[in-house]
């Protein structure tokens, strides 16, 4: 097969600081025979017009950028100038179809994805709409069918081994980690300090993070809030990302004594830009949302995150009205927090408590998101997310729940127990139990329309029969 015929006016490589790099239109001529390698004749000549008068004259200085300079936006960007340019036929302007921009979108993708194969550029298309091969009512009937409404158990397994490993980590790994386990977006977890992890007041070994500031967009600069009113929330954190977070923490305390550097641990930032490495001070740079979603590539594959997988996502995402009901953008973000709201609904938490958490308006006549700033309430809702068993140390029964009270104060604890065969057994203990007063209301519903299904048990088994290594 002969190599694709690319227009002599295109330059093929450039020189950046003294090496050679290919351009866009270069490094489709080096690896012709792998993108093309299925194309029959035909299929090739017709391509061939198109990246020649289509595709390249739409790549913004594309005889001056090398192949690695270009982003994703950069991409999009000459998508959406081939879509307003339109072709002339019969000396009319007229409108590409949505299948013919996303085959475009095709043609961008092969060179992308096989040059990156070869070492000569990032992936930077992986998890998009250019990923899928084709749009229309076939990809909506395949995304049905591949796209979950979560993660899988072995997926799950997986990320944790990556995300759960060393406290040392790159602060973008570090920030997919808060992602997964406590549902906030890539801006909210470059915008958290240590000082935002807090104790739950009267529970000194439970632990919340105070979401209120983001990232800004395409930086690291910090801004308060985040998209409305409503993503200011108090998230409780799991038992080993504490355990992480912790000795993150306490080797960066050693680092800023021994450098003797005039800095506040508290308010350095908790996913930075780098490794926290003994001679470095990176730790003290915040790491920038585009570098987390860049980092999730690599981290997803070794999950069993496929890009296409991703992709529908992204697809989902890219339908405005879609995008608007679900207030999300980045297809990286909507994939952990909606596989947490999948962990919220089975671990059984009420439907204001999931709105709380995920950031979004609480929509329940009798609750408003100011009974939430509750320690009692984060508790409750501490005590149920830690059936999560890969996030937390489950030792004790399933079904155990330890409440430390304060000197001097009323507690009032709702105890329901979901199956008939359930027991509830309560034991108070006090250094002078006779300054404790209990005083014990039974209410008994029966009926059909009264009954739940405890799937704890099987949820719970499904994580702790697996390899995993504690």
């Amino acid at each position: 097969m002969a190599n694709t015929r690319i227009k002599d006016n295109w330059i093929r490589t450039i020189i950046i600081n003294g090496e050679e790099k290919f351009t866009f239109c270069g490094a489709l001529e080096y690896r012709y025979k792998h993108i093309a390698a299925y194309w029959n004749d035909e299929t090739r000549r017709k391509y061939e017009r198109e990246y020649n008068d289509i595709i390249l004259p739409a790549l913004k200085d594309h005889n001056d950028t090398a192949l690695d300079e270009y982003t994703k936006a950069d991409y999009e960007s000459a998508i959406e100038s081939i879509r307003e340019k339109g072709y002339i036929q019969g000396g009319i302007k007229r409108q590409y179809s949505e299948s013919t921009i996303h085959h475009f979108q095709n043609l961008i993708y092969y060179v992308v994805f096989h040059s990156s194969a070869y070492g000569l550029c990032e992936d930077v298309l992986w998890g998009t709409t250019f990923v899928i091969d084709s749009l229309g009512e076939e990809v909506e009937k395949e995304s049905r069918v591949y796209m979950k409404k979560s993660l899988s158990v072995e997926q799950e397994i997986k990320l944790s081994k990556e995300l759960l490993n060393d406290p040392n980590e790159n602060g973008c790994t570090i920030a997919l980690l808060l992602m997964w386990g406590l549902g906030v977006r890539n801006a909210e977890a470059c915008g958290l300090n240590f000082g935002d992890i807090k104790q739950i007041e009267g529970h000194p070994d439970c632990f919340a993070a105070w979401i209120y500031k983001t990232t800004k967009i395409d930086s690291n600069q910090l801004q308060a809030g985040g998209k409305t009113y409503n993503t200011g929330r108090i998230v409780p954190v799991p038992d080993r990302i504490i355990t992480l977070l912790s000795a993150r923490k306490e080797r960066i305390k050693q680092i800023v004594t021994d450098h003797k550097l005039d800095v506040n641990v508290d308010s350095i930032p908790i996913c930075c830009d780098g490794y926290i490495d003994y001679d470095s001070e990176a730790f003290l740079s915040r790491c920038k949302a585009d570098d987390v979603t860049k980092a999730a590539h690599s981290v997803f594959d070794r999950a069993g995150i496929s890009s296409k997988q991703v992709a529908y996502l992204d697809a989902e995402l890219s339908d405005g009205s879609v995008a608007s009901l679900l207030k999300e953008k980045e297809p990286t973000a909507y994939l952990l927090r909606r596989n947490f709201a999948t962990q919220m609904c089975i671990l059984g938490l009420t439907n204001a408590e999931m709105q709380y958490l995920m950031g979004h308006n609480v929509e329940d006549a009798y609750e408003s998101r100011n009974e939430f700033v509750d320690s009692e309430r984060i508790f409750a809702m501490h005590c149920k997310l830690h059936n999560r068993s890969l996030l937390n140390n489950t030792s004790d029964s399933p079904n155990t729940v330890r409440i430390r009270i304060k000197n001097k104060s009323t507690v009032r604890v709702q105890a329901v127990a979901l199956e008939p065969t359930d027991k509830i057994s309560v034991h108070v203990e006090s250094k002078d139990p006779e300054m404790v007063q209990t005083k014990w209301f039974e209410n008994i519903h029966n009926g059909a329309f009264d009954r739940t299904v405890n799937n704890l048990e099987q949820y719970k088994s499904r994580y702790q029969s697996s390899d995993f290594i504690r």
